[in-house]
């Protein structure tokens, strides 16, 4: 028994040992000649000493670029993604008498940084340098997640309204959004909580001012928005979306307040309907309705959002809406993901044994913004569109637009086509 303790004990430091050198075999063949170890034992450990000594493997951080520059590390505690969006758009226009301007127009080039710590925080910084300036800041903010489908969110983001308002301009179907869009609160600096469950959203945030607006030496704006999402109906490849929005905003000492709208075209600064400034306004109240249904290939969308203004000369109202479908041609369909449409990724890819994704797209909007003492115009649009996403990075579109009507006396019923050509990375 002792014998076999030794052997043990001496098997475990002999394998400690780096090295095995000549000094080594000549203990071995001793130990051997003494009987102290036979020969099966002196094959055996002999054996250990050459056999290759085992290293230990470190997993590295995961390099992704697929979309952007995402770097994880190797638990996937830490992420970090640099990646960018770059839009141009070109028109022309059949002004009916107004001078809208034909042209180009880099209509978006942002880059963004995202990316998560320890798991649970996350955080997103977005630069659009075509906007430049303080209105070039968008997304920039940190999270928390709580739990599984709570969190906690604070920076400056989208205050919750309205589905196409929420989706950034490479999930929508169209080159820009609808007339409806005059209600966007876009932008403002907020906190708020975003809960989630496999079929329904709620969002909620109190919101101040957008970073462009000037504060000094006055009272800042303030909004209260919530936005609640639900899935009646989902499978496979189908759902059914409904959503409702409201928000409460108070001016505090800002002057005025406009709504506003042009052709559903960037590429020229002409309004086709503008309140201008309303002067008066101490708070607003606005509501969306929102309703989807996407089988398939096909899809509908519409919404319809309300404002309403209070001002010591009386309340004013004003309201818009839209309706759209689009079909793909190819076996592709939209993607949505938390109360709202993600990018659309093309079952194959253009140029590459592959014809990407195609789709036909129709769209009717209409926006008030006439009512009592203020004359800021009706209007209304019906957009044929077609897109062709090339890759899920790369998309190309081209629309024509009909602007069947204005009320607005200084302006006309223009016709338009356009094109854009979009890289995200």
């Amino acid at each position: 028994m002792k014998i076999t303790r030794g052997l043990l004990a001496m098997s475990a430091m002999l394998s400690s040992v780096a090295y095995a050198g000549p000094e080594l075999e000549s203990l071995l063949q001793v130990l051997k000649a003494n009987g102290t170890i036979d020969a099966d034992q002196y094959q055996r450990l002999m054996m250990e000493q050459t056999a290759p000594v085992p290293v230990a493997k470190s997993t590295p951080a995961i390099a992704n670029a697929s979309s952007g520059l995402e770097i994880i590390s190797a638990d996937k505690q830490f992420t970090a993604q640099v990646g960018g969006r770059v839009e141009v758009h070109a028109a022309v226009y059949n002004d009916d008498g107004i001078n809208m301007g034909d042209g180009t127009s880099l209509r978006r080039a942002r880059i963004y940084l995202q990316g998560k710590l320890y798991g649970d925080w996350q955080y997103k910084f977005e630069y659009d340098f075509a906007d430049g300036g303080s209105k070039g800041f968008k997304d920039a903010y940190l999270s928390y997640e709580v739990k599984e489908g709570v969190e906690l969110i604070a920076g400056n983001y989208r205050v919750p309204y309205s589905l196409e308002a929420l989706a950034n301009s490479h999930a929508n179907t169209f080159m820009e959004r609808s007339l409806g869009f005059a209600f966007k609160p876009g932008w403002h600096l907020g906190s708020g909580v975003n809960v989630s469950g496999e079929n329904w959203t709620w969002n909620s945030g109190l919101f101040g001012d957008t970073p462009d607006q000037n504060t000094a030496g006055e009272d800042g704006e303030w909004i209260l928005g919530s936005r609640l999402t639900w899935l009646p109906y989902k499978s496979d490849s189908d759902f059914a979306h409904l959503g409702l929005a409201g928000l409460y905003g108070d001016r505090g000492d800002h002057l005025g307040l406009a709504y506003k709208s042009g052709p559903e075209s960037k590429v020229t600064k002409v309004n086709l309907v503008d309140t201008k400034s309303i002067a008066g306004v101490d708070s607003y109240t606005q509501l969306g309705l929102e309703a989807a249904l996407t089988l398939n290939r096909f899809n509908l969308q519409a919404e319809y959002m309300a404002a309403t203004l209070e001002r010591s000369q009386g309340d004013l109202n004003f309201d818009g809406w839209y309706v759209q479908s689009s079909y793909f041609l190819t076996n592709d369909r939209r993607s949505y993901k938390k109360g709202r449409y993600s990018p659309v990724k093309p079952q194959s890819i253009l140029g590459r044994n592959g014809t990407g994704a195609w789709e036909l797209a129709l769209r009717l909007s209409e926006v008030d913004l006439t009512d009592a003492d203020v004359f800021g115009g009706q209007q209304q649009d019906l957009t044929m569109a077609v897109n062709v996403y090339a890759t899920p990075q790369i998309r190309f579109s081209a629309e024509y637009i009909d602007v069947l009507s204005t009320s607005n006396p200084q302006t006309a019923e223009p016709e338009l086509f356009q094109l854009r050509v979009e890289w995200v990375l």
